[in-house]
């Protein structure tokens, strides 16, 4: 089984608008040309689709997404309004796909820019590991680790220590993936690979102190392969596809 993982296209209401000099709508369309000749059976959106929180900006992103003509889903970024993103296309918490089982996180909250699960999601979190042990890929769009950018850890997952806490209790879950940070990042917790992937958008500086743009770095997308118990070799491996302008 074969998942892209897309994020951060912060599409605005206005197709014209750009993100911080990007023509984000024309990088989408050309992005879904490279996304289509994979022929996943699963496309993910890790967060902030839109940059306004807009109708509009969903509704043309699911018409490109409805274009693969396969599975997609998407979760909320920070700057994303959940309750609009709903209104075009429900938000899923679990998918069940060829013997694993994908949980899907929301750590919007409203008005910020960080990002928190929350009590009661961690307590589904942990009850659905502990009830399902089928091999497990999780995704959510704050990463849930510190990273080198020190204004970015300012704006990360509050509860990542909590988060971290539950995934050392199961074996099962084989990767997280998560967007927010605008660039590809692998590193492992407890065993566990945390991917994060280029944005749609404009990509920012890795390992800067203060916010920057890095105007040379590419988009891209990532592409999981999900392997059954049965297969020889690894259950997942991952690489990210680079889409210069």
């Amino acid at each position: 089984m074969l998942i892209v993982q897309l994020s951060d296209s912060h599409l605005c209401a206005d197709p014209a608008q750009r993100y911080r000099g990007v023509d984000v709508q024309a990088r989408l369309s050309s992005m879904m040309a490279r996304v289509a000749a994979c022929q996943p059976d699963l496309v993910i959106l890790s967060g902030d689709v839109s940059d306004d929180g807009s109708i509009a900006s969903y509704q043309r992103a699911a018409e490109q997404l409805d274009a693969l003509g396969c599975r997609w889903t998407w979760l909320p970024g920070n700057h994303d309004h959940p309750a609009t993103m709903a209104e075009v296309r429900p938000l899923e918490t679990v998918i069940h796909l060829d013997g694993w089982q994908i949980v899907l996180l929301d750590s919007w909250i409203e008005g910020e820019e960080g990002g928190r699960l929350g009590v009661d999601q961690l307590a589904r979190l942990e009850a659905q590991l502990a009830g399902d042990t089928t091999p497990t890929l999780i995704v959510l769009h704050h990463p849930p680790v510190i990273v080198e950018a020190a204004w970015m850890n300012e704006i990360g997952l509050e509860d990542r220590d909590a988060f971290r806490a539950i995934l050392g209790r199961y074996d099962h879950v084989h990767a997280v993936l998560c967007g927010h940070i605008h660039h590809e990042r692998t590193c492992l917790q407890d065993g566990v690979p945390i991917m994060s992937v280029p944005a749609v958008a404009a990509q920012f500086v890795p390992d800067s102190p203060d916010f920057a743009v890095d105007e040379r770095a590419p988009a891209g997308f990532r592409l999981i392969r999900l392997s059954s118990n049965e297969t020889p070799g690894p259950l997942l491996s991952s690489r990210v596809e680079y889409v210069p302008d």
